[in-house]
């Protein structure tokens, strides 16, 4: 039986895949769902639009910054100006305030409160404080902890946060939510013991194997080289990521070695990043703008080895699977990986595929890239190990029916891979 199921994002969806996804499975269970999402350009319409055309879910974005009309330009400028007095009020005075999670959280709880809707989903911190306001209405709702949204950041955006807010919001919708997922063992691990809340299900961030097929098998990012080629991706290229210790594991790599590096590159941050290196090296590291979802497999697939540097501060990053990781092995890339506890999680299921390195040690790094550096029978194995332990372990196909059997228990329904086929 069809149910209304309302997914409270408030970003927009084009930069916010797991959101996608979810909507995808569920309305392949038959279910009505709306997206509520925001749009942030014009230019933003033409990428929202691909991404939305046949899907079988409606797209409601909450603020749509696309909209030039006197009106809502005039409402957009309000909403902004409150978000900024919100924020002055938070590291200035301390006072929390619900408009620091971002200038959408308004329009999207108005949003979600007119919607009719068996279950709310909640997604993202700016539903953290909406998902408050539907509990104390006593409507039914999900939760997905894509990241430990308290638990997250650097010290400088960490103090524009209501973090107490969001602590608070955690602990009532973790034991309040009809079920709650996330993205490794061990934040469900984490957040249980911090909370005391039921065990969420884990759904790994990563991306239906079908996709490969879709491959362009283009050279884009790369020349006439022939490798080894190390990669590395994020939507902003800057602090935090272990990058300096790539940069310096990567200074004593053969000179065949090349590194391509994608993202938006926060202010000075690239100058100082390879201000280090000698010229020679500096002129084998690549700089690419980002690239839509549907694309980015086809460019981590010309690529040889992935690297996943996160550090254990803040405690999020110790404890969750970036979805880079599952994209590197989507992409039959062998993995080098910092030893947080969540990378250290999918390394146990995939030994062959996996290099883990000691965060911060430069040394370690080099150890771990330099058996895939100089052999190509190693790193033609390590290849193919990621590509068949994500299969095997952290496929999207086996987290979507996951999900869907846990949404199916909660209309006391079932649902099988063969009803989806």
């Amino acid at each position: 039986m069809p149910h209304r199921i309302t997914i409270v994002s408030g970003l927009q969806v084009t930069d916010n895949p797991r959101v996608v996804k979810e909507a995808d499975a569920l309305a392949e269970m038959g279910h009505a769902v709306t997206v509520l999402g925001a749009v942030w350009s014009a230019e933003s319409l033409p990428r929202i639009d691909k991404l939305i055309a046949h899907r079988r879910w409606r797209h409601v974005p909450v603020v749509d910054l696309s909209d030039r009309s006197a009106g809502n330009r005039l409402r957009m400028t309000v909403l902004r100006a409150a978000a900024t007095v919100a924020r002055a009020a938070r590291t200035g005075l301390g006072i929390e305030h619900p408009l620091q999670l971002g200038f959408p959280v308004l329009p999207l709880w108005r949003a979600a409160r007119s919607v009719p809707t068996d279950l709310y989903s909640l997604h993202l911190p700016k539903a953290l404080w909406v998902g408050l306001r539907l509990q104390a209405l006593g409507r039914p709702f999900r939760i997905d902890i894509e990241d430990w949204y308290s638990e997250d950041g650097l010290p400088a955006d960490r103090a524009k946060r209501p973090l107490a807010l969001m602590r608070r919001a955690e602990d009532v919708l973790l034991n309040a939510a009809v079920h709650a997922t996330t993205t490794s063992e061990a934040l469900a691990y984490g957040l249980s013991e911090r909370y005391g809340c039921p065990l969420p299900l884990v759904i790994y961030n990563s991306f239906p194997l079908a996709e490969r097929s879709t491959m362009d098998g283009l050279r884009r990012d790369r020349g006439d080289d022939h490798g080894p080629s190390i990669t590395w991706f994020s939507q902003t290229i800057g602090p935090g990521r272990g990058l300096e210790t790539l940069l310096a594991a990567f200074e004593a790599l053969p000179e065949t070695a090349v590194l391509h590096l994608r993202g938006a590159p926060r202010p000075g941050y690239l100058e100082a990043l390879l201000a280090p290196l000698p010229a020679t090296a500096r002129g084998r590291v690549f700089i690419h703008p980002q690239v839509p979802q549907d694309e980015l497999l086809s460019r981590l697939a010309e690529h040889d080895i992935g690297y996943c540097g996160e550090l254990s501060y803040p405690l999020n990053r110790d404890l969750t699977i970036t979805n880079k990781t599952f994209e590197y092995m989507r992409a039959r890339l062998a993995v080098v990986a910092s030893d947080t506890v969540g990378q250290r999680e999918v390394a146990a299921a995939a030994p062959g595929a996996i290099s883990i390195f000691r965060q911060g040690d430069a040394g370690s790094l080099l150890e771990a890239l330099r058996p895939l550096v100089d052999r190509p029978e190693r790193l033609a194995e390590a290849r193919q190990a990621a590509l068949e332990a994500l299969a095997l372990h952290f496929s999207w196909e086996s987290s979507k029916l996951r999900m869907q059997r846990q949404v199916a228990t909660h209309f006391g329904e079932t649902w099988s891979a063969e009803a989806g086929a």
